[in-house]
């Protein structure tokens, strides 16, 4: 990933032009007749679409271009419809919301009625469970849940380390650093629990205090959050005192 020193170096090497991949396009939409788009207007049984936003900005800074498919109705023909007229021009589909077990989640019969010859829906990691994803037509379609976080945490499990994989990119970009537990937290067994923490420096030492204010609706659990401390499977958490690797998402706070 070109930084804004490297141009300067390629500058100094009196290079005016590089190669360098092609941008993936990536479409990109969000199912519920209960959303309405930010700065729409907010009426009885409305929802802000706050999750697509979200999920359009994870993509543009992942290096995608992404086709903004607006908000579908809750109507099996027409999600599978765009999604199956959209893979023609698109690299990979991902569809927000619908995704869980009730009966207006229509995404994942959309999704099976298109034949893929991959499909996996529910993934062990916490938020974001109802996680999916297929290939149809030799191209993926993933499924984020609706609830802003869990999309985040879906994106990061999933589509982030495939697009890494895609543009032969390191497996993590994100930096990362070594922080003291500064309280015991659990965790399910068999499931990757997606941990937002908040840094604060003591004495030279990084202490990791998770937000107690973790649902997966909940957008202040990221922007408050200065990491994430991710726990495996087969760990069941981690006591206080212990020390732990997160991924940062605020510099500021390690500097």
């Amino acid at each position: 990933l070109l930084q804004p020193w490297d141009i300067g170096v390629l500058a100094s090497f009196n290079l005016s032009e590089v190669q360098v991949l092609r941008r993936v396009k990536a479409a990109v939409m969000a199912t519920g007749s209960e959303l309405i788009p930010p700065g729409g207007r907010l009426e009885e049984g409305k929802i802000i679409d706050s999750s697509r936003p979200l999920v359009k900005a994870l993509l543009e800074t992942s290096g995608c271009q992404p086709i903004d498919l607006g908000i579908a109705p809750d109507d099996l023909r027409e999600v599978a419809n765009l999604i199956r007229r959209v893979l023609s021009e698109a690299e990979f589909v991902v569809v927000i919301g619908g995704t869980s077990v009730g009966k207006r989640d229509l995404v994942p019969e959309a999704v099976k009625s298109l034949k893929p010859t991959l499909y996996v829906h529910g993934l062990s990691i916490k938020p974001g469970k109802p996680t999916g994803f297929a290939v149809v037509s030799e191209k993926p379609v993933f499924m984020l849940s609706g609830y802003p976080v869990a999309a985040l945490v879906g994106f990061e499990a999933i589509i982030k380390p495939w697009l890494h994989r895609k543009c032969g990119l390191p497996a993590a970009l994100r930096p990362k650093a070594k922080a003291k537990l500064a309280r015991r937290v659990a965790s399910t067994p068999g499931v990757r629990d997606f941990l937002r923490v908040k840094l604060v420096k003591k004495n030279e030492t990084l202490y990791a205090e998770p937000l107690r204010l973790t649902g997966s609706g909940l957008l202040s659990s990221i922007t408050e959050a200065d990491a994430l401390l991710i726990i495996p499977e087969e760990v069941e958490g981690y006591d206080e005192g212990a020390e732990v690797e997160v991924e940062i998402l605020n510099l500021d706070a390690v500097i």
